[in-house]
This record gives C-alpha cells, sequence and structure tokens, in this order.
C-alpha cells in the first residue's frame, strides 16, 4: 500500500503541529534515494521517516538504518513495516547524533524535516562528526542557505553553513507531490561537511555580527573586538569602516574571528 492510500484507507490526520506532510509521488522518492551517494556508507540516520515514502528505497541501500520518528502511530508503523530498522520514537532534537554512530565510520542522515525545526536540525548536524547530510527543505530556506553578500536572504545562517559546509541542490520538488500540499514548494539538497570543526565561539561572533540588520558591524561587535585592530583589519582590506554585516562573505567573517578574537 502506497502512502496515498494509507492516508486515504486509515483515515489518517496529519499532524499541523508537527508539520506533517507526506510525499506521496514513488518517483520523487525513488529519484532522492537514488541521487544519495551510498558509498562506503555503513549506517544510514533517516530523520522523520513517516510512513515509510522513502524508507522502503533506503533500506536497499543500507542494512543499517535508524530512524527517528517523534509521532508515536507513525513510529509503530514503521516498526511494523521495516522490522529490520532500528526505531527511536522521540525529538530529534533531543538525540545525541554522535552517541548514535559511535560505532560506525561513515553514517550518513537522510531527512524530510519540518519546516519548523530545518535549521536546528541542520546546525545540530554540523556540530556531529556526521559528514554528509541530505534534506529536503522548503525553498526559502535553501536560497538563505546558498545566498550571497548583498542580497536580502543573506545571513549568519548562510555564513555559518559556508564556513563549515558544502551545501548542492539536487532536485526542485513541487508542493503538489505531498499530501497534504504545504503552501510552498521544497528542495532536495547535500550538505557535506570541510575540514573546519565547529566552534562554538564562532557561531556566538556570527550572531553578534548579524544582531541587528540596522546597524553596522562596528557597532554590533564593538564590545567584543579592540576598535584600532578592528579598523587596521579593514583598512587592509580596503572595507569601509561602515560596512555591514552583510556586505562581507564567510571567508572574511573567519579571518576576522581569527585575527580579532581568538589571539585576544
Amino acid at each position: 500500500m502506497d502512502t496515498k492510500e494509507f492516508l486515504t484507507s486509515h483515515n489518517f490526520n496529519p499532524s499541523k503541529k508537527m508539520g506533517q506532510n507526506f510525499l506521496i509521488n514513488e518517483e520523487v522518492c525513488k529519484n532522492i534515494v537514488d541521487s544519495i551517494d551510498f558509498t562506503n556508507v555503513d549506517c544510514v540516520i533517516e530523520i522523520g521517516p513517516g510512513l515509510g515514502a522513502i524508507t522502503k528505497y533506503i533500506v536497499q541501500k543500507s542494512n543499517n538504518v535508524i530512524a527517528i520518528e517523534i509521532d508515536k502511530r507513525l513510529s509503530e508503523y514503521i516498526s511494523k513495516t521495516y522490522p529490520q530498522i532500528k526505531l527511536i520514537n522521540e525529538d530529534v532534537l533531543k538525540v545525541d547524533f554522535n552517541e548514535l554512530t559511535n560505532q560506525y565510520k561513515n553514517p550518513i542522515i537522510i531527512s524530510n524535516l519540518p519546516y519548523s525545526i530545518s535549521s536546528l536540525v541542520v546546525i545540530k548536524f554540523i556540530k556531529s562528526n556526521i559528514q554528509h547530510m541530505y534534506c529536503m527543505l522548503q525553498k526559502e530556506m535553501v536560497e538563505r542557505m546558498l545566498a550571497v553578500p548583498k542580497t536580502h536572504e543573506y545571513n549568519g545562517f548562510t555564513v555559518l553553513l559556508n564556513t563549515y559546509t558544502t551545501i548542492t541542490k539536487t532536485m526542485n520538488i513541487s508542493k503538489n507531490n505531498f499530501m497534504p500540499a504545504p503552501e510552498v514548494d521544497s528542495i532536495f539538497i547535500a550538505i557535506h561537511r570541510n575540514e573546519n570543526t565547529f566552534d562554538p565561539q564562532y557561531d556566538k561572533f556570527i550572531k553578534q555580527c548579524f544582531g541587528s540588520k540596522r546597524r553596522t558591524l562596528n557597532n554590533n561587535i564593538k564590545n567584543i573586538i579592540d576598535k584600532k585592530s578592528y579598523e587596521e583589519f579593514l583598512n587592509k582590506k580596503h572595507i569601509s569602516l561602515l560596512v555591514r554585516a552583510e556586505e562581507l562573505d564567510y571567508k572574511t567573517f573567519l579571518e576576522m574571528y581569527k585575527q580579532l578574537v581568538v589571539k585576544q
């Protein structure tokens, strides 16, 4: 029984609170999994398997699948349908990814995230030891993730992602492929970690840099850096002292942090 049949025949009411929108296009489900690189992967964490729309294809690629599903109704369904899967009925934000995968060498994450927690889960991934994440996200969010300086979408989240990852768009997915249909289209992306290790102090620094869009960068961070050193840094790079955070790329922020914050 496919997802659409199940939802209809069982009068299943998707939870608005949990942001449940079920993927019902079989071809899209298969294409999603086919787009993922399973080379040397020894464990897959699937976040939000729902009714197993892509789970059925994931288990054909991996023998070790850990599914995290907060909805008890869905977790019970997945457990019965795919007994070979380790099922965790829990809020993903409370799950320790490193502890979950400490016995594996090359785990990956695959997810269809509720849009309300998507950024939090992506940050959680960046903080973990896992190197690859494949996820379906709201189109507008992906545009923010891939934004460039001096655009409306560019923000601190963009800088953080650029510092630690490389993001690739895999496919556009119309809202018509879901039941119930969400208000916006989605994009499936691949996020790959780079060599930079997550630094919580850098995270705080970026948040302060983007603390207020109306203020200059200097006014946002004047309490945490030496003014003279900051002005010298900008002058060497021929950057205006009135520059705002959204005008600088992540390499400039990282260099500024290492030179003006870490060395203090």
